[in-house]
């Protein structure tokens, strides 16, 4: 049976790649983004529910930690997180359709606004009998742009490529699980095909990687030089781990997945006066 798929954050990093998987599993997709129209805020919109057989729900006020944890971007994240969730959860709980919302490792993190707002959404859709649920962990795998929101495996391979050289930000020896998006993928769709519920489920590799280990992936692949900064980054080692999803697990191997990034970056950025143009 093909789904008609509504995907909420279908512009983002992670809702662009699942709208092309889904299409590519022949199934419909309906996108709705704040960056294809103001009209689909999914803050204050209504949501085009109608003759929908399955919601994505991956909009969110996000980025990479450098975003995440800058302190004059917290009460906007909090503000924008739980104008979502209000809008978006009592939409989907007034349906019967099954949805997936995206939460995070950080939802044991209560001190943090990206962290509290995300198990917020796991408790209100644990108490929606249609709603599922899962935590992503460093997800990794797509080209994005380079700004205050990007990732880290995408901000080393862009140093890596447009300069030659890679500088952390911190020593490199706080701790990831990466997991990539075509991994990451699976498991969403997985998670409403089979109708997973029940526990504390992560999407994850199980393999714990210190930045430092995957800048100097970066750099074997690229011929680039690591300079590490004098800072201590935030490990993710105390997060605890949670339930795998039965019958899903991480395939593509951290190596393999930066490898393809590298590649995918190459052809999609020339360079010019050691900046970034996209390649026509």
């Amino acid at each position: 049976m093909k789904h008609r798929n509504l995907v909420i954050g279908s512009s983002g990093v992670v809702g662009t790649s699942f709208c092309h998987f889904l299409s590519a599993l022949g199934e419909e997709v309906v996108p709705f983004d704040i960056q294809r129209s103001k009209e689909e805020d999914a803050r204050f919109a209504k949501l085009p529910l109608d003759g929908i057989d399955r919601v994505y729900f991956f909009a969110w006020d996000v980025g990479g930690s450098k975003y995440l944890f800058r302190e004059d971007s917290l009460i906007g994240q909090l503000e924008w997180n739980m104008k979502l969730l209000e809008n978006v959860l009592q939409q989907l709980q007034a349906s019967s359709i099954p949805f997936f919302f995206i939460s995070s490792q950080f939802a044991e993190e209560y001190g943090t606004p990206y962290g509290a707002t995300k198990r917020l959404g796991e408790i209100w859709t644990r108490l929606i009998p249609n709603g599922y649920w899962a935590r992503q962990w460093n997800v990794y795998g797509t080209v994005e742009h380079m700004d205050e929101r990007s990732h880290v495996l995408g901000d080393f391979i862009h140093q890596a490529l447009t300069t030659g050289e890679i500088h952390m930000l911190t020593n490199g020896k706080e701790l990831r699980q990466f997991v990539h998006i075509d991994d990451s993928m699976l498991a969403y769709h997985k998670i409403l095909d089979e109708k997973i519920k029940g526990g504390v489920y992560d999407i994850t590799s199980y393999r714990w990687t210190s930045i430092r280990e995957a800048a100097d992936i970066v750099a074997s692949l690229t011929g680039a030089k690591v300079f590490e900064g004098d800072k201590e980054g935030y490990s993710h080692k105390d997060l605890p781990a949670h339930d795998k999803i039965p019958g899903w697990e991480a395939k593509v191997s951290l190596e393999d997945g930066i490898r393809t990034m590298v590649e995918t970056y190459r052809q999609t950025y020339g360079t010019q006066n050691g900046n970034p143009t996209t390649i026509e």
